[in-house]
């Protein structure tokens, strides 16, 4: 079963910040999982979420705010003092360290960007997927079913992963197929084992979110699923 680090290691370090990222090197961590946002100048940023109030000493809307506003903040001091310093992560940066690094990678889309915003995000998310490494895997999740439609008509090769938050849906391979998704990527605290059988008779891997608990590590490798994102991908 595959280990993915959940927004970097952010059990040891402020998520998504480079220095997540870069604790993964030592540890031989190969799969990591990062939220993608847009900026207010049309730059791409890894950010979970739509506010920058809990993972930074600003506040404000990622969408509302340039890059140049964001660089100013500092996204590492809220999680401890050693972390003082750390910047907000742009997807170009994140593109070079994967590409160096061989590492392999699940993209969220996490914007409330619409219109002709969300066509420019997706745009600038295809140009910067043509830059990675042909070696490395990639996998694009989004709990937004339209939006990842959007996103497999524009590059339909790309592996989709589609998110689930609550209980499996009785129209879950319908509705996984409507969206080109190879993957589903359900809530741990709603998945059952029968959930697991249903997706692998249709041919749809499981990747569950978000174990930092070995005993259900351990369960859910048993009931035949792909990859879990975790915290701890490293004790898992």
């Amino acid at each position: 079963m595959i280990k993915i680090a959940h927004r970097g290691i952010s059990a040891q370090a402020p998520e998504n910040t480079r220095a997540a990222f870069e604790m993964m090197l030592p540890l031989g961590v190969n799969w990591l999982e990062t939220d993608i946002d847009m900026t207010a100048d049309g730059r791409l940023v890894l950010i979970h979420d739509s506010k920058v109030n809990r993972t930074s000493n600003g506040n404000g809307t990622v969408n509302h705010n340039s890059l140049l506003g964001l660089q100013k903040l500092d996204f590492g001091q809220w999680f401890d003092a050693a972390f003082t310093g750390e910047r907000i992560v742009t997807l170009d940066w994140l593109v070079d360290f994967i590409n160096e690094h061989q590492i392999n990678v699940n993209f969220e889309l996490k914007t409330n960007v619409r219109g002709e915003q969300q066509n420019f995000y997706l745009m600038r998310l295809h140009q910067a997927i043509h830059r990675i490494h042909r070696d490395n895997q990639i996998i694009v999740s989004s709990f937004d079913v339209k939006l990842l439609k959007k996103f497999h008509e524009l590059m339909p090769k790309i592996a989709i992963g589609l998110l689930i938050a609550e209980t499996i849906p009785e129209n879950i391979v319908e509705l996984a197929r409507s969206v080109g998704a190879k993957y589903v990527h359900p809530d741990v605290n709603y998945l059952t084992s029968a959930d697991v059988q249903l997706l692998a008779a249709n041919q749809l891997q499981v990747n569950v979110w978000t174990i930092n608990n070995a005993v259900a590590a351990h369960r859910l490798a048993e009931w035949g699923v792909n990859a879990i994102f975790t915290d701890f991908p490293k004790t898992m």
